[in-house]
């Protein structure tokens, strides 16, 4: 018998990462597990131009932070208006090595994330970072793609 606790869905706020955490939202109703919401802050990497043009990156980071909390806000609201428990985190790092990480530090069972992300140009360079979650992951992992066979109707 397949018990689910905890759901990891990491979100870069994509039409995919939306998809798959509609995915998410009914895995945490079903089994009545905590559906957890998660977004990465990627490190900022400033070039040889930041000695001319200081930025203030802790302030960048909060910003970006700001943006990431509020989004992540709507969705736990949709999640909970759905009948799940939510809870959400923003960190900062590498986002495949941040998602790994978490779902082994917190016993997660299962990750839900979608196929193709924002950042057409680092998944072609790269690859994605559900690829590198898929090899590294410490638990069974969902990979949800838009525009394929549905089996999660709408509520």
């Amino acid at each position: 018998m397949i018990q689910l606790k905890k759901v990891l869905v990491p979100t870069d706020f994509s039409d995919s990462a939306k998809h798959a955490f509609s995915y998410g939202v009914s895995f945490a109703r079903e089994y009545h597990a905590e559906l957890i919401l998660l977004h990465v802050v990627e490190n900022l990497t400033v070039g040889y131009a930041s000695d001319l043009f200081p930025v203030p990156m802790a302030e960048v980071f909060q910003e970006i932070s700001g943006y990431a909390r509020a989004e992540l806000a709507k969705l736990a609201a949709e999640a909970k208006q759905k009948g799940a428990a939510v809870s959400e985190l923003v960190v900062q790092g590498k986002p495949s090595a941040e998602i790994v990480r978490y779902a082994a530090e917190n016993e997660v069972d299962m990750i839900v994330l979608g196929t193709h992300g924002k950042g057409m140009l680092d998944q072609a360079l790269f690859g994605s970072t559900t690829e590198r979650v898929v090899r590294r992951a410490p638990c069974p992992v969902l990979t949800v793609r838009l525009s394929e066979h549905e089996f999660v109707e709408g509520d």
